[in-house]
């Protein structure tokens, strides 16, 4: 197959066109139009604001140190319970397996033998041998 001259066409240059969003504008651009009372007036009103949202971080600080402490004592009392009854259940169900015999006391610890041979017992392996 015959390869064809194509025409080479110069490479034009990019032209980057900047359109700007007039509801886009922040007011630092709109600083240079104002007079320095204006500036000043936006400059305290800043502080202010900044004041108000130093004093509500100072709110939500405190809310939330009560709120840990509380949760925190409260999660180490239901966490304590929760120990104290498997405790307890572990201990009456001990005794009440002491009650029926040497036997009963066996038969938890061949379950737990039979249920790994169950699960972890045989595994296969491939050969692959090559012959001639």
């Amino acid at each position: 197959m015959a390869r064809r001259n194509l025409p080479v066409q110069p490479i034009q240059p990019v032209r980057v066109v900047h359109y700007v969003d007039p509801a886009m504008q922040s007011d630092l651009t709109r600083y240079g139009l104002l007079n320095p009372a204006e500036i000043i007036k936006q400059q305290q009103k800043n502080t202010e604001l900044y004041l108000r949202w130093k004093d509500r971080q100072a709110e939500i600080k405190e809310r939330d140190k009560k709120f840990r402490r509380f949760y925190t004592g409260f999660g180490l009392v239901v966490g304590l319970v929760f120990l104290a009854a498997i405790f307890i259940g572990g201990w009456l169900i001990w005794q009440h397996l002491a009650a029926l015999g040497l036997g009963a006391l066996a038969m938890p610890v061949v379950l737990l033998l039979v249920s790994g041979l169950a699960v972890g017992g045989h595994r296969c392996v491939t050969i692959v041998q090559h012959m001639h």
